[in-house]
């Protein structure tokens, strides 16, 4: 994994674009190894017959699982630590765990342009190794926290977390901001990333008191880190604002971090 840091200035308003935004609403944000992953744009999760449905080349990678499609089938599998989910297709409501059992998906994988979703529960019940809970902030906003069973460690975590500054941090301070809609738009020079946010403390935070951090990762596995200043002015408790990278090329996820130093 490749990995960059730079410093860009935190901002309230987007540039003129070039091309218009494709906007992707975090419905339920999802926690990863206690970190917030995002899909942009086209590639934000959505609900259907009340299932998750996840964007499995992007989730995979999330994950730190592996992807592989089969052209005669036109498959996907998708196997993390010794376990796999294989045989999930477009319109078909089964999948098959690596012993040959049926997976009722519950509802069937879609193709939305060009990208594959499928239902995140049972696609992580096939994974065996992962567990998942609902959750909720001091908002009420909805949280998925994923993380490995028992001791595991999720893999997608360990080529990043040596560089980021984020992590060991007491409850009150982790976590301040609440991602609500990212988009993403191509500007000329690679992506434009916009995440709007709200204020999830509790408490109105003052001016220059927070930072943040965005870790965006390709179809690749290569990343670019950005870390940001928070915002010069205070923050009202429930306040809404917004924060603007940009990156050389669109990413699969992007994991967001921040705190109150």
């Amino acid at each position: 994994m490749l990995l960059c840091a730079g410093l860009l200035p935190a901002v309230h308003t987007a540039a003129p674009a070039q091309a218009a935004p494709v906007a992707g609403s975090q419905i339920r944000p999802l926690l990863i190894n206690g970190n917030y992953v995002l899909f942009p744009g086209k590639l934000a999760p959505y609900t259907q017959t009340g299932r998750l449905m996840v964007p499995v080349r992007a989730f995979a990678g999330a994950l730190g699982a592996q992807l592989t499609y089969d052209a005669a089938t036109k498959s996907t599998t998708v196997s993390l630590l010794g376990e796999s989910v294989e045989q999930l297709r477009a319109g078909e409501a089964t999948a098959v765990n690596r012993d040959g059992s049926t997976i009722a998906l519950g509802a069937s994988p879609q193709l939305r342009e060009g990208v594959l979703f499928a239902p995140m529960n049972p696609v992580l019940t096939g994974l065996k190794k992962v567990k998942w809970e609902n959750m909720s902030n001091l908002l009420g906003r909805n949280i998925l926290l994923v993380q490995g069973r028992g001791e595991t460690v999720l893999p997608q975590a360990k080529p990043w977390q040596s560089v980021t500054p984020f992590g060991d941090l007491a409850g009150e301070y982790q976590h301040p901001f609440y991602p609500t809609l990212l988009t993403q738009a191509a500007d000329g020079k690679g992506f434009r990333l916009t995440l709007s946010v709200l204020n999830a403390s509790g408490s109105a935070i003052p001016k220059g008191a927070s930072s943040l951090e965005f870790i965006a990762v390709d179809s690749q596995g290569q990343a670019v880190v950005r870390q940001l200043p928070g915002p010069s002015q205070p923050t009202p408790k429930a306040g809404a604002l917004s924060f603007t990278i940009h990156v050389p090329a669109a990413p699969d996820y992007v994991i967001f971090n921040s705190r109150i130093e």
